[in-house]
Formats: structure tokens, sequence, C-alpha cells
């Protein structure tokens, strides 16, 4: 129930500080550029109680039993939840990396800036800083299966995937990065994904990876 409300006042937060931006960006079209980057105290405390709540999750056990089977959409609505988490606690880290760069450019530090100009920086740094990024929010999907337990939107939302060979365990980690890339595609299709759910409401991509989600019950 912490975690949930953790993540709802999230946006309340972003609100009431009036944080506009969050990230990086660097665009190029017709010989123009537009850069922007930002970031802010509050995101970054915010992210700092974030990747606590994402390390307390993958260490502590909880009681569970088994209660029955969810539906795709209980199952979107983790994942959602799991991608705003995961791509606001990378960003907020993250962005202090151009905040940085630029401040050592100009001479003072900002928490946020936008420029219509290009400087010999960005073109290096902006396509390993974005590959970096989409990496680590992989890995918020991938670490928890390997360690047997909950991502945060399982949690929340009371989802267990069970590994092949069992109710119990964990993967190794090629099968949880295959397992993660296989759900990432099939959630992607969400509108059609549930049309080939079998008896035991697994989808396609639960049959490809041998895995089964099941809704659970905390004790």
């Amino acid at each position: 129930m912490g975690v949930a409300l953790f993540v709802v006042l999230t946006i309340l937060f972003l609100q009431l500080y009036s944080i506009r931006q969050v990230g990086y960006s660097a665009e190029w079209k017709d010989g123009k550029a537009l850069v922007t980057a930002g970031s802010h105290p509050v995101a970054i405390a915010w992210a700092t109680v974030a990747l606590l709540i994402f390390l307390a999750v993958i260490r502590i056990k909880a009681d569970q039993t088994i209660s029955g089977v969810p539906t795709l959409r209980r199952r979107f609505g983790a994942f959602l939840i799991d991608l705003w988490f995961s791509v606001l606690t990378v960003s907020s880290f993250a962005t202090i990396i151009p905040l940085w760069i630029e401040a050592a450019r100009t001479g003072h530090f900002s928490w946020n800036f936008q420029r219509d100009y290009a400087v010999s920086t960005d073109e290096i740094f902006a396509l390993p800083f974005v590959l970096a990024n989409m990496a680590v929010i992989f890995l918020h999907f991938v670490i928890p299966f390997t360690e047997g337990k909950q991502t945060v939107g399982c949690l929340v939302m009371r989802l267990r995937v069970t590994p092949p060979f069992g109710t119990e365990g964990s993967f190794t980690f090629r099968q949880a990065v295959q397992r993660t890339w296989f759900e990432f595609t099939g959630l992607c299709g969400f509108l059609w994904a549930g049309k080939d759910r079998d008896s035991e409401g697994r989808t396609w991509w639960d049959r490809k990876t041998n895995c089964t989600v099941v809704l659970v019950e905390y004790q």
C-alpha cells in the first residue's frame, strides 16, 4: 500500500514543484538543433527513495498465496507503473551528467537548460547517453526476475511471474532478458495481445518463455 501511494504521489510532486522536465533530449531537423535537459532537487530526492524501494522489493520476501489468474488489463497496469517508475528514477539521476557538462561549458550550473543550437559534445554524447538510459531501464525489469522477486509494478498490482521450472525460484540472466524482451513486445500490442490466451490465462509470450503470471494475496 505504501509503495502504491508513493507512485501516485509522484505526479502530485511534479505538479506541486512545477518540474517541467526530467530528462535530456537532443533533436536535429533541417539543419537546426534543439537541446534540452532538466532535473530538480526534489526529483533527485524522489529518485533516491525510489531506488531504496526498488532494492527493498528485490530483497525482502513477502508471504504470498496464489489467488487466481490476473486480467491482461491488470498486467498492463503493472507494466505502465514499472515503466513510469524506472524512467523517472533513471532520468532524475542520469540528467545530472548533461547538466554538469553544460555547466562546465558555460561556467555556471542550472537545473535546466534549453538552447536552439548544438555544440560539439552534443553529437558525441546524445546517442550513447540515450542508449545507456534505455539499458538501465530495461534492467529494472530484468533484475527482479534474477532475484526471484516481483517488480515494483507487479508488487503494486499483486502479480507474480512464475519461472519455467515451478512456482518459486529465480530466472537465469539470459532467461530474464528473454522474458522481459518478449513481455515488452507483447504488451506494446495490448489491444490484441489477449486474444490468444489459453485456459491458464497465458499469452503467447508466456508460452514462449514457459511462464505463468498469477494473482497473489499478501499475508
